[in-house]
């Protein structure tokens, strides 16, 4: 998610939380009223690309289960088979009674997957990202952001107390001057750059070798890639943006998520420096303060990466989806990112605007969402659609029908594409 500087000065405090909340609840109501609110659906049923909402089945575009293992019987099968082992929880952290020979397995096949000796499994990707990077301030002097990175890493960077500074969203001459500006003014500091590989919101994907390449000549600098969107989609067999950049080995960390193209719910930390995956085993605090990932999610990443790495016509049909979908946005007159993946964004400007599209494309069977500031910056709302190898031919003809259908009736998306905004100062926040 994108950060955006506030309006308020220091003569100007803001509301206490009892007076925002009285406001803010009239808004959404208003929004529900006129029928345009998008969030919270209540999904009744899903099967493949299609859910049940309202009563009405739709096509599923806002997902994140790229490679639709999330029905996939196998998947489930070891989901279910953990629990009757394991039961449903744990009881504990891992650090006390949680720990699992499932979780175990599941790092050393993690580690395995993504081409690093180590990995160390969380309950939650945003845990993953909170823990690891409040666990490295002890010996880190900068955290350099990307502006579109991901909520929970600028929230890690935030809370880890590290000075912060950041750089326009995937311009590497941009981290290349805010390294340079921090190396004048503290020559031998510690930094971190930090950046997602896969962008959620714009579909664009990271300038990962030049990053390393920066990495190679600084030696006191880190690489921490966020690939929560790039695993099970991009690169070679699915391994990741890191492994299609050919960047692996230079790489620190390399941090990902089950609950995209794993279909499941976690996360993980992987590194080649196997005295950091210790120290982080425990001086992550989001691993040692919270319930331990249930065993029935752990199987069910590890049965997902043995379906993905025994069926990989299926990484193959998601890609022949991706191309088939740009070529439609194309043909319609709708922007594309440049990198050739699930996540299509249609810019709308405004939020009303993004709220009203999707309510439209709802109401012709299609299910995508509008991404609202914060997700995004002010001004530069829009509609996310994302596609999935589970998607048929017929389904994406609907999607698409309904996309022209819409457009013909409200005119075109008329909005700014997703950008960011470069930070001018190397402090800051």
């Amino acid at each position: 998610m994108n950060r955006e500087g506030g309006g308020l000065s220091a003569a100007q405090p803001p509301p206490m939380l009892g007076e925002q909340c009285p406001v803010f609840a009239q808004m959404i109501r208003e929004a529900q009223q006129a029928g345009y609110y998008p969030f919270f659906h209540p999904v009744r049923w899903g099967e493949g690309a299609e859910v049940e909402v309202e009563g009405r089945r739709l096509i599923m575009v806002g997902s994140n289960d790229y490679l639709g293992l999330a029905r996939d019987s196998r998947v489930i099968e070891a989901a279910v088979a953990a629990a009757r082992a394991y039961g449903t929880s744990h009881g504990g952290s891992r650090f006390l009674c949680g720990n699992t020979a499932l979780h175990e397995e599941l790092e050393e096949r993690l580690a395995d997957w993504v081409g690093k000796k180590k990995a160390l499994v969380h309950a939650t990707g945003y845990q993953t990202n909170l823990g690891i990077l409040g666990a490295l301030s002890a010996g880190t002097d900068w955290i350099l952001s990307d502006h579109e990175n991901h909520a929970s890493l600028l929230e890690g960077a935030r809370n880890s107390g590290v000075r912060q500074a950041w750089y326009r969203t995937r311009d590497a001459a941009a981290a290349a001057r805010k390294v340079a500006a921090i190396r004048r003014r503290h020559a031998g500091a510690r930094i971190v750059v930090a950046t997602d590989s896969l962008f959620s919101m714009s579909g664009e994907v990271a300038p990962l070798a030049e990053l390393a390449a920066l990495k190679a000549a600084d030696p006191r600098m880190m690489l921490f890639v966020d690939e929560a969107h790039g695993l099970g989609v991009l690169g070679p067999g699915g391994r990741g943006a890191v492994a299609e950049a050919g960047v692996t080995a230079a790489t620190d960390i390399v941090m990902g998520t089950f609950s995209k193209a794993l279909a499941s719910i976690g996360g993980f930390v992987a590194s080649d420096d196997e005295d950091l995956v210790l120290y982080l085993k425990h001086h992550s605090q989001s691993l040692i303060f919270s319930a331990a990932l249930p065993a029935m999610n752990a199987a069910a990443v590890l049965a997902a990466l043995d379906v993905l790495q025994a069926e990989p016509e299926r990484l193959d049909r998601l890609r022949t989806v991706v191309r088939r979908a740009r070529a439609a946005y194309r043909q319609m007159g709708l922007p594309i990112p440049a990198a050739e993946t699930p996540i299509l964004p249609i810019p709308a400007g405004d939020e009303v605007r993004a709220c009203q599209l999707a309510r439209a494309l709802f109401e012709r069977g299609v299910f995508a969402m509008p991404a609202l500031f914060p997700a995004v910056p002010r001004g530069h709302a829009l509609v996310r659609t994302a596609y999935m190898s589970a998607h048929t031919d017929r389904q994406l003809d609907q999607v698409f029908d309904a996309l022209a259908d819409v457009f013909r009736a409200t005119g075109p998306s008329d909005g700014p594409s997703l950008s960011s905004r470069d930070v001018s100062h190397v402090g800051g926040g």
